[in-house]
């Protein structure tokens, strides 16, 4: 019984977000021309998405050390190497979220799920727009959420990278409506870029 109601609970919410951007199918801008940055890591570390549902994982935003900056795009990294690859969903959804802090329940960046392919390795650029001083930005968290059409996968729906990071950084997994904050993960970091200007 309890299945069911997070089964329902999960196509509910996602029922609720019809804004589906295909990435395969986006005539993406050439983001060559802006800022980089990238937070500072040491090794990537792969983790497999057990769940059927879907995930939230978040962690520190680390951003640029200057005045004021105005975040283009988030590039979403998969470097680790592939062991086995999801084949019962054609296709599953990312959204990339930006929070004051851990308790906020609003993103600071439209929130749009983005279709992905299942042979995902590489890498997804998810346009936004956000102005943000990083000096005021102590508290923030970036992470996203994925969702999955068929939930009854009998192997990992999935996969995602992080970073085992140089400065200090917490990794946070949702779990109803909250985020958790993962102590065996200490100074880990989802895998991500930023764009800038």
């Amino acid at each position: 019984m309890r299945f069911i109601v997070l089964f329902l609970l999960s196509v509910f919410t996602f029922g609720q977000t019809n804004d589906t951007i295909n990435l395969n199918e986006i005539n993406l801008m050439d983001f060559s021309k802006y800022k980089q940055f990238r937070p500072k890591y040491k090794k990537i570390r792969r983790l497999t998405d057990h769940t059927t549902y879907g995930i939230k994982v978040f962690s520190t935003l680390h951003l640029p050390d200057e005045d004021e900056i105005a975040i283009v795009a988030i590039e979403i990294l998969f470097e680790s190497k592939i062991k086995k690859k999801n084949y019962c969903n054609e296709y599953y959804y990312f959204k990339p979220i930006i929070l004051e802090n851990k308790d906020s329940k609003i993103s600071l960046i439209d929130e749009k799920w983005f279709e992905v392919d299942k042979d995902y390795a590489g890498k997804y650029i998810f346009p936004v727009r956000l102005k943000i001083n990083p000096k005021q930005a102590q508290n923030f968290v970036i992470g996203y959420e994925t969702h999955y059409d068929n939930p009854f996968c009998p192997e990992g729906n999935g996969y995602f990278d992080l970073v085992e990071t140089k400065s200090a950084s917490t990794l946070f997994y949702g779990a109803n409506e909250q985020l958790l904050e993962q102590s065996p993960l200490k100074n880990h970091a989802i895998n991500y870029r930023l764009y800038y200007r």
